[in-house]
C-alpha cells in the first residue's frame, strides 16, 4: 500500500479504529508492534496500550508470540489492523468456539468462509504462547504454522469477517 494501513482513513476514521472497536468489551487491548507515534495515541483513545513487538519487522508469527506472552487472559483474540468491518459479535464467536473446543493444548479458532481457513481474525488459548515461541525460534514466521500445530475449529462466517484492506482498490 505504500504506507502505514493502521492509518489510511475509511468512513473519516483510522483503519486501525474498527478492530479496536471490535474488541470494546475486552478488559485488555494490546497494539503490538509498530513505532509510529500515533499508535500510542490511537491506543490511549481506545482504552490499550501499545506494546513493542519482540521481533519487530520478522513477519507475523512474531507479533502472535508477543500478544501471546502479554495476555492476562485464557483466550486472546488476535485481530490485524486491516480489517474494516469486524464486528464484535464475530470476536464474540470465535472466543465461544474456543471454549467449546474439545480439550487440547491450544485450541484456536479461525474464520472459515469461501471454501478456505483464514488465519487472521483469530481466538487462541494463551497456552499456546509456548509454541509460537517455539516456532518462531525454529524459523516460522507465519501464523499460519501455528494453526498447523494446533487444535482448530474452524467457524463459518461472512466474508465480512475477513475483509481486509490489502490494496487501494480494496478501499
Amino acid at each position: 500500500m505504500g504506507t502505514d494501513k493502521a492509518f489510511i482513513e475509511v468512513d473519516g476514521k483510522w483503519l486501525i479504529a474498527n478492530p479496536l472497536r471490535a474488541l470494546a468489551g475486552a478488559s485488555q487491548r494490546l497494539i503490538v508492534g509498530g513505532t509510529d507515534p500515533r499508535l500510542g495515541r490511537a491506543a490511549t483513545s481506545a482504552d490499550a496500550r501499545h506494546v513493542a513487538d519482540r521481533w519487530p519487522g520478522e513477519g507475523p508469527l512474531g507479533a502472535v508470540a508477543t500478544a501471546l506472552s502479554l495476555a492476562r487472559h485464557p483466550v486472546a483474540v488476535i485481530l490485524p489492523c486491516d480489517l474494516p468491518t469486524i464486528s464484535a459479535e464475530e470476536v464474540a464467536v470465535l472466543v465461544q468456539a474456543v471454549f467449546e473446543a474439545p480439550p487440547s493444548t491450544a485450541p484456536a479458532a479461525a474464520v472459515f468462509t469461501d471454501q478456505r481457513r483464514h488465519y487472521l481474525p483469530l481466538a487462541i488459548d494463551t497456552a499456546a504462547t509456548a509454541l509460537a515461541e517455539r516456532l518462531f525460534e525454529s524459523g516460522s514466521r507465519s501464523v499460519a504454522s501455528l494453526l498447523d500445530e494446533a487444535a482448530v475449529v474452524d467457524v463459518p462466517a461472512l466474508p465480512s469477517a475477513v475483509a481486509d484492506i490489502d490494496s487501494p482498490e480494496d478501499l
